[in-house]
């Protein structure tokens, strides 16, 4: 076997990488949900995977943006929309839990999730900025 490293070496150790991530993407969410929906754990019982995935989305994030990969394509439309399912899909979850009593609850659990969520892009735009000013220059911006 061959310790030589080359570009199909590292484009197929990065493609594996990434279906990795994907998996865990799709698995951790799933298993999160199957614990909170159908078995009615409390929340201590899941939170290490919890943190374990939310750590991964974090790094793998930030990273990627730190690194020059525009967050979302540089789309804005599919900011919105993420902003729109966080917004939507907590307060379902939690309702579903039963932890939303009041219609304050439910507004304060709406209002939380899309400022949350709307910090976050904020924050990896910033990041972004940040990646394109050092390796870019600080001449215009095409956009």
């Amino acid at each position: 076997m061959s310790n030589h490293s080359d570009e199909r070496i590292t484009a197929t150790h990065q493609r594996w990488a990434a279906r990795g991530f994907w998996f865990l993407f799709i698995a951790l969410p799933t298993d999160l949900l199957v614990r909170v929906l159908l078995l009615k754990q409390e929340p201590r019982q899941y939170l290490d995977i919890a943190l374990i995935w939310m750590a991964a989305m974090l790094y793998v994030g930030i990273g990627m943006t730190a690194s020059g990969v525009a967050p979302f394509g540089g789309k804005r439309s599919k900011s919105w929309l993420v902003i729109l399912i966080i917004a939507v899909g907590g307060p379902v979850e939690l309702t579903l839990m039963g932890m939303v009593h009041t219609l304050a609850d439910l507004i304060a659990i709406i209002i939380s999730g899309t400022a949350g969520a709307f910090v976050m892009l904020i924050i990896l735009r910033v990041i972004y900025g940040v990646w394109e000013r050092k390796a870019l220059g600080r001449g215009p911006r095409e956009e």
